[in-house]
């Protein structure tokens, strides 16, 4: 194993300083994108009540028929081979949250700096 260090103030004060200005910035912007999505979802309503735009309805209730049968059956597949499906990802599964743990402990200063300052730049935004 390779020597252990203490993290330095520095690297904790970096990973705070940049946990802060991306959660101020996430939410910032996920402010402006969900105010976009509204006014654009306004902005079609208005046209299509006021003539401009013609809605296909019945195509659009039948491609959501075919997409509802296109679930079910995908969720019956999974339901059925729910054992197979599992010991197949379980490899990967547990690979991957090695790799993530690994990480996170090798940089757990920063990386906790970073999460605390990303829930404060959303908490003051």
């Amino acid at each position: 194993m390779g020597k252990e260090t203490k993290p330095t103030q520095q690297e904790i004060a970096m990973g705070a300083l940049a946990g802060i200005c991306s959660g101020y910035l996430f939410k910032k912007v996920s402010k402006y994108a969900a105010a976009t999505a509204v006014v654009g979802y306004l902005a079609v309503q208005g046209a299509s009540q006021a003539g401009y735009i013609k809605i296909n309805w019945k195509k659009v209730n039948d491609q959501i028929e075919d997409l509802k049968e296109d679930l079910t059956d995908e969720i019956s597949e999974i339901i059925t081979d729910e054992d197979t499906l599992l010991l197949e990802n379980e490899g990967r599964v547990k690979a991957t949250a090695r790799r993530a743990y690994e990480a996170f402990k090798q940089n757990a200063a920063t990386s906790g700096s970073f999460t605390a300052g990303f829930a404060l730049g959303i908490l003051f935004a």
